[in-house]
């Protein structure tokens, strides 16, 4: 029924040229269900995600490091469902969110 998200970032550029890039990113979901029937069984609870990530421009932008991490809080919220048929056993498969991954990016532009 909602969804809201925000991100906040900032550029700090050194004497020399090169700019450092935080970043933050939040995002809250809320109640929803796995079926259009809206019943207590396919109810998922409302979750929160939180992203972060660092980034080093080189003076010219020819080439950038990166250090990120996702799902910062490790969160294993539901973020969909359903219910199988009737003659699979009625069982309810999940979708969660990625556990927590971090990690280093480069990159070259040319």
């Amino acid at each position: 029924e909602m969804k809201a998200s925000v991100g906040v970032q900032y550029s700090h550029e050194f004497a020399s040229g090169m700019t450092l890039v935080p970043r933050i990113d939040v995002a809250m979901t809320g109640e929803q269900y796995g079926n259009v029937f809206n019943g207590n069984v396919n109810r998922i609870a409302p979750f929160v995600q939180a992203n972060a990530q660092i980034q080093l421009n080189s003076a010219e932008d020819s080439w950038f490091a990166r250090a990120f991490v996702q799902n910062i809080f490790d969160s294993d919220s539901v973020t969909g469902l359903y219910i199988t048929d009737a003659s699979s056993g009625l069982f309810t498969n999940i979708f969660t969110l990625d556990p927590r991954r971090y990690g280093v990016a480069v990159g070259i532009k040319f």
